[in-house]
């Protein structure tokens, strides 16, 4: 799905996007910024307003399509989503399957036959020893410890994860990557 309103307001434009496909919402809305800067006959000013939030690269795609069209940008607005945690004090038993729609912090564990797919990041306060599927690549996997966790996040493959001390598991480059939250000290250095 694919909604993009162009309203004229004054001597300028707003440009309203809404869209469940990336590449065809780009493509869309390089073909009716053209045929708009076409029958304007030269620059014009539009405002763009998104209904996702978008990522870094993504914006700069709309500001590269825009000055294609000799249009003159004059800011962009995502609408925010207010951030709705849910908390579940319980371990996953193993056998489970369970999916989520928005944040979850888990304070109890993530068994070894658990299933989880989220939409969302996921904060674990636990050991993470489970399957973990990430819908979209700007979501992470936080935790006290990993396990032999098997974690896909996006378009990327299973990766099996193995940390004991309190890391993330993030998106990069169609893999997932491990870092650690916070690195740790020597007792020799620290001590000095």
């Amino acid at each position: 799905m694919v909604q993009i309103k162009i309203k004229a307001i004054n001597t300028s434009y707003v440009v309203e996007c809404d869209f469940d496909d990336k590449e065809e919402f780009f493509m869309e809305l390089e073909k009716r910024l053209s045929t708009c800067s076409k029958s304007d006959r030269g620059y014009f000013k539009a405002f763009f307003y998104f209904r996702q939030n978008l990522l870094e690269k993504d914006i700069l795609k709309v500001l590269s399509i825009a000055e294609h069209a000799n249009i003159i940008v004059l800011g962009i607005n995502e609408e925010r989503k207010e951030k709705n945690l849910l908390i579940v004090e319980e371990a996953l038993h193993n056998g489970e399957v369970y999916t989520f729609d928005r944040e979850i912090l888990l304070l109890g564990s993530v068994g070894m036959q658990t299933y989880i797919t989220s939409s969302e990041s996921i904060y674990c306060i636990g050991q993470v020893s489970g399957k973990i599927d990430l819908l979209h690549e700007d979501c992470r996997v936080y935790a006290s410890s990993f396990f032999q966790a098997n974690i896909r996040i996006c378009d990327s493959p299973y990766q099996n994860v193995t940390n004991f001390s309190t890391s993330y598991a993030y998106y990069k480059e169609a893999r997932v990557e491990l870092k650690n939250s916070k690195e740790e000290k020597r007792w020799d250095v620290q001590l000095q």
